[in-house]
C-alpha cells in the first residue's frame, strides 16, 4: 500500500493542481484558473521528465519523450490562452 502511494505521489500532486484550476474556472476566475491548469500541466511534464521510473506511477503512459513533449506543448498552449483571455469585466 505504501509503495503505491509513493509511486503515485507525483500524479496525486498534479491532479490536485489541476482540480484547483478547475475550481477557479468554476468560480468564474477564468484567467487564474486556466493559468493554474496550465502550470499543473507543465508540472506534470517536469515530473515525467525528471522522476525516476519507479516514482512516476500513473504519469507514465507512453515513452518518456512523447509524454514530456505532449504535456509541455499542452502546457504552453493553455498558458498562451490564459494570457490571451481578456478580463470579463471589461
Amino acid at each position: 500500500m505504501v509503495r503505491a502511494v509513493v509511486a503515485n505521489a507525483g500524479y496525486v500532486a498534479v491532479v490536485a493542481v489541476l482540480a484547483t484550476g478547475m475550481v477557479l474556472v468554476g468560480l468564474e476566475y477564468w484567467r487564474r484558473g486556466l493559468f493554474v491548469f496550465g502550470a499543473g500541466t507543465g508540472f506534470a511534464a517536469v515530473l515525467r521528465a525528471f522522476l525516476p521510473e519507479r516514482r512516476q506511477g500513473l504519469l507514465r503512459v507512453r515513452s518518456r519523450w512523447f509524454d514530456v513533449t505532449v504535456l509541455a506543448l499542452a502546457a504552453v498552449a493553455i498558458l498562451v490562452v490564459s494570457w490571451g483571455i481578456s478580463p470579463l469585466d471589461t
